[in-house]
């Protein structure tokens, strides 16, 4: 198992460097924590999760296809 825990000083920012690591195969673990510094959040991920996120390939946004409408 694997465990990294995350600190900012705002909710905004920990949810910013949060959401970075959930591609990747981490989950939260428990809940957030309040302390002097600003807030902290502990994530977890199994060694197997790091290798499938390795394997996976990058989703490429596509523009929406556009429609002609007739009126």
């Amino acid at each position: 198992m694997e465990y990294n825990i995350i600190i900012a000083p705002t909710l905004e920012s920990l949810a910013v460097e949060v959401s970075g690591f959930l591609p990747k195969g981490w989950k939260l673990k428990g809940g957030i924590l309040e302390h002097n510094d600003g807030y902290a959040q502990q994530l977890i991920r199994n060694p197997s999760e790091s290798i499938r996120s390795q394997a996976r390939k990058p989703v490429v946004a596509t523009k929406p296809k556009r429609t002609k409408w007739i009126e």
